[in-house]
């Protein structure tokens, strides 16, 4: 097996991509590159199981049609406000994982998050095979710092050169605790601690696989038409950091299938 994680920025200079190989209960980070364009993010699809992009797939549903509304004849629907917006502004898996870990991503429709993902919509839809916004595709949406507080690591304050030295802790305790399975070359090693974006896209491929093996948390029923739409986050089951060498092949079936993480 092999999945990729891609740390989108709007600019290629800030986007970074990884590509993880699987196999005999070990993976190997087999490419790190940064400064990364579109069609480098799209040949790499075409190759690999499963993709986790770090940027929102959709847009919140309310949002979009107060937008359409209002170009059509200037109207705003009723019931939203200033005051009282929070439909407008998160998606439903922003409020799912808020509920779950106390975390609010960026919001996709009032946040600068909009421009990589307008990005990612243009050149995922031209991107063959990608399946849909949910994640039960080719293509899931992950959110590295969310991954990291469910796999128990110190997820606040590793981004940006002046947060170097919390990156490199970070960095040293992820590759402690995979030493018996993850195997990273130095200098690979070197490019994690010196961008942000490339230890992202490292996490966002390692939630690719625990996406493609059935340990990251369905998406609700209730959820699913909306997810569909807005996207949806892939949140890792609790425990589920050690077991992603060794996990079933749960695949996407098992997500469809709302039977999520596997038991311990």
């Amino acid at each position: 097996m092999l999945t990729a994680g891609v740390d989108l920025s709007s600019q290629d200079a800030n986007t970074a991509m990884c590509a993880i190989e699987w196999s005999g209960g070990r993976a190997t980070v087999a490419s790190l590159k940064s400064r990364v364009a579109d069609h480098d993010i799209v040949e790499l699809m075409g190759t690999v199981d499963k993709v986790g992009v770090d940027v929102p797939f959709g847009w919140p549903v309310a949002f979009v049609a107060a937008v359409s509304q209002h170009s059509r004849d200037g109207s705003w629907p009723i019931g939203y406000d200033h005051a009282d917006n929070r439909a407008l502004r998160f998606r439903r898996t922003d409020l799912w994982v808020h509920e779950k870990l106390g975390m609010t991503p960026l919001s996709v429709s009032c946040d600068r998050i909009a421009l990589p993902a307008m990005r990612a919509a243009a050149f995922l839809s031209r991107a063959p095979g990608r399946g849909a916004l949910d994640g039960s595709g080719l293509v899931v949406e992950v959110y590295p710092a969310a991954a990291l507080k469910r796999w128990g690591f110190s997820w606040r304050k590793y981004k940006r050169d002046e947060n170097a030295k919390a990156r490199e802790v970070l960095l040293a305790e992820l590759l402690d605790r995979s030493s018996t399975w993850l195997r990273v070359g130095g200098d690979l090693v070197a490019h994690c601690a010196a961008s942000d974006d490339a230890f992202d896209a490292v996490i966002a491929a390692l939630v690719a696989r625990a996406a493609m093996t059935g340990l990251t948390e369905p998406v609700p029923d209730e959820d699913r038409l909306l997810a569909q739409r807005e996207g949806w986050i892939a949140l890792p089951c609790e425990g589920s950091f050690e077991r992603l060498p060794v996990a079933g092949p749960g695949l996407d079936g098992d997500l469809k299938a709302g039977r999520g993480c596997l038991p311990t």
